[in-house]
């Protein structure tokens, strides 16, 4: 993780130090599906805005909200789950710095978005994606992009056996986990 976010910085410094000035208000609005990915693999439809500044017509710095729709989860092939959640809406508010690197009508891009769940008790949020947007009018695109997701997410977890070897009574504790996923984006920009 620490490589990436490396790479991506220097990109977006390198993009910066050769742009032209072309600033202003600017704002994104994407539509997404996350694959889940490892110990915790359930899907989430997300919907998010964000707002900011284009400082030049290769780097943008914004921050933004999301609101992802998370199915519920529980562990696999086990009488009694080891880990479960609820199905939820999670809504993480974050910071958003985008990288592009051309003004044609096609061009690549780079996207890193770090924030935090405002809701359900959950943790840290963060994306990283390549994508191509398409301009279609003005300082308006359009934009296909996948990425990698990594997420703090609280379930509950097993605890222990309140009465061994009589009933199967049970507690369950709160734990927040890491979950991963794969993002696939498209948005729209204005």
């Amino acid at each position: 993780m620490k490589k990436i976010f490396f790479l991506l910085t220097m990109i977006i410094t390198v993009t910066t130090c050769f742009a032209q000035s072309s600033k202003g208000y600017h704002g994104f609005a994407d539509l997404g599906y996350t694959i889940g990915v490892g110990d915790y693999d359930f899907g989430r439809f997300e919907i998010s805005t964000t707002h900011g500044y284009q400082v030049n017509p290769y780097f943008f710095v914004g921050g933004g909200v999301g609101f992802h729709f998370m199915q519920s989860y529980k562990t696999k092939g086990m009488d009694i789950a080891l880990d479960e959640r609820d199905s939820k809406v999670s809504i993480p508010l974050f910071a958003d710095f985008r990288g592009t690197f051309s003004k044609r009508k096609f061009a690549p891009f780079v996207d890193l978005k770090l924030g935090y769940f405002v809701t359900n008790n959950d943790g840290f949020y963060g994306n990283v994606s390549a994508g191509c947007r398409m301009i279609t009018k003005g300082n308006q695109a359009i934009s296909l992009s996948i990425g990698y997701t990594y997420e703090k997410l609280e379930f509950e977890t097993f605890g222990r056996f309140t009465n061994p070897g009589h009933n199967m009574n049970y507690t369950r504790d709160p734990r927040k986990l890491d979950c991963e996923g794969i993002s696939i984006k498209l948005g729209y920009e204005f």
